[in-house]
């Protein structure tokens, strides 16, 4: 695993779900229900506070938040090095 946003959102899924130990930035956490319906929303609000701006639902589809590497090539463009 690789970036600081993808350890953030990371960290963030491992707090919900104690008996994982990481998540592959590859892991589909909407199949896999990692994040589940109800703390999705959360796992959103956390993704905008860590962007610094909103995402307009739109705009977007759920396989941009399939995946950590999706999440931050799709909602962090240039911020991962």
């Amino acid at each position: 695993m690789s970036g600081p946003v993808i350890e953030k959102l990371a960290t963030w899924i491992i707090e919900k779900n104690p008996e994982m130990s990481e998540i592959p930035e590859d892991l589909d956490i909407v199949e896999t229900r990692t994040v589940t319906s109800l703390q999705f929303v959360q796992f959103l609000r956390y993704i905008e506070d860590l962007r610094g701006s909103p995402i307009d639902p739109a705009d977007q589809d759920i396989d941009s938040f399939r995946t950590l590497r999706a999440i931050v090539d799709t909602h962090f463009a240039g911020a991962e090095g």
